[in-house]
Protein backbone atom coordinates (compact mmCIF):
# COMPACT_ATOMS: atom_id res chain seq x y z
CA UNK A 1 0.00 0.00 0.00
CA UNK A 2 1.25 3.59 -0.64
CA UNK A 3 2.48 4.85 2.28
CA UNK A 4 4.42 8.38 0.83
CA UNK A 5 7.81 6.33 1.19
CA UNK A 6 9.79 6.87 -1.38
CA UNK A 7 11.49 3.55 -1.50
CA UNK A 8 8.41 1.81 -1.35
CA UNK A 9 6.42 4.35 -3.90
CA UNK A 10 8.30 5.93 -6.58
CA UNK A 11 8.20 9.87 -6.71
CA UNK A 12 6.13 9.60 -10.10
CA UNK A 13 3.42 7.71 -8.80
CA UNK A 14 3.21 9.98 -5.70
CA UNK A 15 2.89 13.35 -7.59
CA UNK A 16 -0.18 11.89 -9.75
CA UNK A 17 -2.64 10.21 -7.01
CA UNK A 18 -4.99 12.31 -5.80
CA UNK A 19 -5.33 14.03 -2.52
CA UNK A 20 -8.69 12.67 -0.49
CA UNK A 21 -10.71 16.07 0.65
CA UNK A 22 -11.45 14.55 4.30
CA UNK A 23 -14.32 16.32 6.00
CA UNK A 24 -14.45 17.05 9.63
CA UNK A 25 -17.23 14.51 10.22
CA UNK A 26 -15.08 12.06 9.20
CA UNK A 27 -12.20 12.37 10.88
CA UNK A 28 -14.02 12.49 13.84
CA UNK A 29 -15.31 8.73 12.72
CA UNK A 30 -11.62 7.66 11.87
CA UNK A 31 -10.28 8.50 15.66
CA UNK A 32 -13.31 6.31 17.02
CA UNK A 33 -12.48 3.04 18.11
CA UNK A 34 -15.15 0.25 18.10
CA UNK A 35 -17.07 -0.35 21.81
CA UNK A 36 -15.25 -3.47 23.67
CA UNK A 37 -18.39 -5.32 23.92
CA UNK A 38 -19.50 -5.27 20.00
CA UNK A 39 -15.98 -6.88 19.86
CA UNK A 40 -16.68 -9.88 22.00
CA UNK A 41 -20.00 -9.67 20.48
CA UNK A 42 -18.75 -9.97 17.16
CA UNK A 43 -16.13 -12.38 17.69
CA UNK A 44 -19.25 -14.89 19.12
CA UNK A 45 -21.20 -14.59 16.64
CA UNK A 46 -18.71 -14.77 14.19
CA UNK A 47 -17.85 -18.11 15.62
CA UNK A 48 -21.18 -19.40 16.20
CA UNK A 49 -22.16 -18.45 11.85
CA UNK A 50 -18.53 -20.03 10.94
CA UNK A 51 -19.66 -23.60 12.49
CA UNK A 52 -23.52 -22.90 10.07
CA UNK A 53 -21.74 -21.11 7.33
CA UNK A 54 -17.83 -21.45 6.91
CA UNK A 55 -16.40 -17.65 5.94
CA UNK A 56 -19.90 -16.07 6.10
CA UNK A 57 -19.45 -15.87 10.21
CA UNK A 58 -15.89 -13.84 9.80
CA UNK A 59 -17.67 -11.41 7.42
CA UNK A 60 -20.35 -10.78 9.99
CA UNK A 61 -19.13 -11.27 13.28
CA UNK A 62 -15.88 -8.47 11.01
CA UNK A 63 -19.28 -6.34 10.98
CA UNK A 64 -20.38 -6.49 13.85
CA UNK A 65 -17.00 -6.15 15.69
CA UNK A 66 -16.20 -3.11 13.44
CA UNK A 67 -12.31 -4.78 13.02
CA UNK A 68 -11.04 -7.33 10.75
CA UNK A 69 -13.31 -6.17 7.82
CA UNK A 70 -13.18 -3.28 5.52
CA UNK A 71 -16.97 -2.23 6.61
CA UNK A 72 -15.51 0.09 9.51
CA UNK A 73 -13.12 2.21 8.64
CA UNK A 74 -12.95 5.02 6.30
CA UNK A 75 -8.97 4.10 5.37
CA UNK A 76 -9.41 1.12 4.15
CA UNK A 77 -12.29 1.86 1.54
CA UNK A 78 -10.19 4.62 0.38
CA UNK A 79 -7.49 2.23 0.04
CA UNK A 80 -10.04 -0.33 -1.99
CA UNK A 81 -10.77 2.91 -4.23
CA UNK A 82 -7.41 3.64 -4.77
CA UNK A 83 -6.97 -0.09 -5.67
CA UNK A 84 -10.17 0.28 -7.58
CA UNK A 85 -8.79 3.12 -9.71
CA UNK A 86 -5.38 1.55 -10.19
CA UNK A 87 -6.92 -1.76 -11.43
CA UNK A 88 -8.82 0.27 -13.97
CA UNK A 89 -6.46 2.11 -15.28
CA UNK A 90 -4.14 -1.12 -15.81
CA UNK A 91 -7.15 -2.54 -17.40
CA UNK A 92 -7.60 -0.12 -19.68
CA UNK A 93 -3.98 0.07 -20.50
CA UNK A 94 -4.43 -3.83 -21.29
CA UNK A 95 -7.27 -3.39 -23.22
CA UNK A 96 -5.53 -0.47 -25.36
CA UNK A 97 -2.14 -2.62 -26.19
CA UNK A 98 -4.80 -5.66 -26.56
CA UNK A 99 -6.61 -4.06 -29.71
CA UNK A 100 -3.32 -2.75 -30.64
CA UNK A 101 -1.79 -6.26 -31.10
CA UNK A 102 -5.47 -7.67 -32.40
CA UNK A 103 -5.07 -4.86 -35.08
CA UNK A 104 -1.67 -5.98 -36.17
CA UNK A 105 -2.49 -9.59 -36.37
CA UNK A 106 -5.41 -8.66 -38.71
CA UNK A 107 -2.64 -6.53 -40.64
CA UNK A 108 -0.27 -9.47 -41.05
CA UNK A 109 -3.32 -11.73 -42.04
CA UNK A 110 -4.53 -9.45 -44.62
CA UNK A 111 -1.11 -8.59 -46.34
CA UNK A 112 -0.55 -12.57 -46.48
CA UNK A 113 -4.41 -13.15 -47.89
CA UNK A 114 -2.62 -10.30 -50.67
CA UNK A 115 0.13 -12.43 -51.30
CA UNK A 116 -1.85 -15.89 -51.71
CA UNK A 117 -4.28 -14.49 -54.34
CA UNK A 118 -1.32 -12.95 -56.24
CA UNK A 119 0.13 -16.54 -55.93
CA UNK A 120 -3.02 -18.23 -56.87
CA UNK A 121 -3.53 -15.63 -60.07
CA UNK A 122 -0.37 -16.38 -61.17
CA UNK A 123 -0.54 -20.13 -61.25
CA UNK A 124 -3.90 -19.54 -63.05
CA UNK A 125 -2.01 -17.75 -65.65
CA UNK A 126 0.35 -20.23 -65.84
CA UNK A 127 -2.33 -22.94 -65.87
CA UNK A 128 -4.08 -21.14 -68.76
CA UNK A 129 -0.34 -20.16 -70.72
CA UNK A 130 0.32 -24.36 -70.03
CA UNK A 131 -3.25 -24.93 -71.93
CA UNK A 132 -3.12 -22.51 -75.01
CA UNK A 133 0.93 -24.00 -75.98
CA UNK A 134 -0.31 -27.43 -75.85
CA UNK A 135 -3.59 -26.60 -77.41
CA UNK A 136 -1.05 -25.02 -80.32
CA UNK A 137 1.01 -28.01 -80.09
CA UNK A 138 -1.75 -30.20 -80.73
CA UNK A 139 -3.21 -28.50 -83.40
CA UNK A 140 0.44 -28.49 -85.27
CA UNK A 141 0.99 -32.20 -84.85
CA UNK A 142 -2.66 -33.18 -86.08
CA UNK A 143 -2.47 -30.83 -89.17
CA UNK A 144 1.47 -32.39 -89.76
CA UNK A 145 -0.06 -35.70 -89.16
CA UNK A 146 -2.58 -35.05 -91.79
CA UNK A 147 0.10 -34.15 -94.19
CA UNK A 148 1.81 -36.89 -93.80
CA UNK A 149 -1.07 -39.22 -94.37
CA UNK A 150 -2.33 -37.79 -97.62
CA UNK A 151 1.12 -38.26 -99.33
CA UNK A 152 0.89 -41.63 -98.21
CA UNK A 153 -2.78 -42.22 -99.50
Amino acid sequence: MPNGDPMITPAEIQKNQPIPVISDSTINQKAQKPNKFLNILGGLAGGALNMVAPGIGSLIGGAIGGSGSAFGSYGSLIDQQRQFEKMQRYNQVSNMMQQQQNQAMMDQQRKQSYKLIEMQNRVSMQAQEFSTVSNLLKSRHDSEMNAVNNIKS
